[in-house]
């Protein structure tokens, strides 16, 4: 008799978060899968709702409930993190995609910067003040250079 196999994902890392789901002793279920591929797709800074548009898209009964529930879950085995952009709802990323962000208020760009642009400011707040910053949960917020040209208008 055949064994049937899965299809292999797109992406390898959803298998491999998967695998370690099953080794805590949790379900690989097709909305866990659905909701990884949704993840680590194309559209970079998913939001909660954003994954669970891709994946009712497929799976039309996976509620958002169940989307939070399951990043909820992926972020307390230190597999994703959640950051806020400004005042919008968090958006969500692998764990060892190590950045920070830097949110335009007026147009909503997002541009990443690697962390070591930020180790002096971050090390002068160790050295004088003794406290160390978690980075993940936050963006830097501001203008950028399109929003700061003359003639734009300026948020009030």
């Amino acid at each position: 008799m055949d064994r049937v196999t899965e299809p292999a994902p797109a992406d390898p890392r959803v298998g491999e978060i998967l695998d370690l789901l099953s080794s805590k002793g949790m379900r690989k279920t097709s909305a866990r899968r659905a909701i990884l591929e949704a993840l680590l797709g194309d559209q970079s800074h998913p939001t909660a709702e954003d994954i669970a548009a891709e994946v009712r898209s497929r799976f039309p009964s996976v509620d958002l409930s169940t989307v939070y529930r399951t990043l909820d879950t992926l972020e307390q085995l230190g597999i994703i993190d959640h950051t806020h952009l400004s005042h919008g709802p968090a958006i969500f990323h692998l764990s060892g995609d190590d950045h920070q962000h830097l949110v335009c208020e007026q147009c909503g760009a997002v541009v990443e910067v690697s962390p070591d642009k930020l180790e002096p400011f971050l090390s002068a707040l160790r050295t004088e003040f003794d406290f160390e910053v978690d980075r993940r949960h936050f963006a830097l917020v501001g203008l950028c250079a399109g929003c700061r040209a003359p003639g734009r208008s300026r948020p009030g």
